[in-house]
């Protein structure tokens, strides 16, 4: 379905030995400086830091969305591992909204150990600023004054730190003026992708294979249930079978062997290229 050639591109183009071990001499930088606001916070010290302690995901939510919807440019990396799409589009809708209103944007995203269906998302969104890169740390730079990244375990649940200050800042930047060295186009990747699906098309077989109706496949994806219906119908005449549910089962059964072929090419490279630390 997808072909290897993608994870060979990452590798060759935003992967590289070179590029990568900049990305983490920058990372260790930024981790010092966060780790310093960290110590500070948890001694009671004063800082120029505000904490937020994670009690759900509705709340985090919430505290993210009131911090970017005032900035008028917005940096973000992002690890995909972990996310399925019910989570991940949530995110995408809003940051639609914030490239909508005006809002300057540059998401990237670390895809590594992530699910395919997600990065087919990503790649399937070719009106977002979105693009693929190593990211070691997660975090989100609002107009270039103000830093999100991880906080100290509190009572323990997770936290956020909101950093203000030069050095915060320019730590911050040195990291993702690497991570934009090592960046390609998420959209650039549909090239790579095997003639007979689209990045979209590959989402919405994935959801099929779930159980998904028109309509809910249409509400995650943020597309009328017309455009679904008709990409429904593009998708099982590419993989030759008359029913949705059919094509949700020998989507998944494809897919499922390519992951493994995919899984056995990718040690290979990173055996002939030298294990990366993470």
């Amino acid at each position: 379905m997808r072909q290897i050639s993608m994870h060979s591109t990452l590798h060759s183009r935003s992967t590289s030995n070179v590029g990568r071990q900049e990305v983490l001499d920058a990372s260790l930088r930024l981790q010092v400086v966060r780790a310093r606001f960290r110590d500070d916070l948890l001694a009671r010290r004063p800082c120029n830091a505000e904490v937020f302690v994670i009690t759900d995901r509705f709340a985090l939510r919430d505290w993210l969305e009131d911090h970017c919807g005032r900035a008028e440019e917005l940096t973000a990396v992002t690890w995909t591992r972990h996310q399925s799409v019910d989570a991940f589009a949530p995110s995408h809708r809003y940051n639609r909204e914030l490239v909508q209103a005006g809002v300057r944007m540059t998401s990237f995203f670390d895809i590594s150990e992530g699910s395919p269906t997600v990065t087919d998302f990503i790649v399937a969104a070719d009106d977002m600023p979105y693009h693929v890169s190593f990211g070691p740390i997660q975090l989100k730079l609002l107009d270039g004054e103000r830093l999100i990244v991880e906080g100290p375990v509190l009572n323990g649940k997770r936290s956020l730190m909101m950093i203000h200050g030069t050095e915060a800042v320019n730590a911050a930047g040195q990291y993702l003026r690497a991570v934009r060295g090592g960046a390609v186009r998420a959209v650039e990747l549909r090239e790579h992708y095997t003639a007979g699906l689209t990045p979209r098309q590959h989402i919405i077989a994935a959801l099929l294979g779930d159980g998904c109706t028109d309509e809910e496949i249409a509400d995650r994806l943020t597309l009328s249930v017309r455009t679904v219906r008709y990409e429904v119908a593009r998708l099982m005449e590419a993989l030759e079978v008359k029913t949705r549910f059919a094509a949700g089962v020998r989507y998944a059964e494809a897919d499922t062997l390519e992951r493994h072929h995919i899984a056995g090419t990718c040690n290979l490279i990173d055996h002939c290229e030298g294990s990366h630390a993470r």
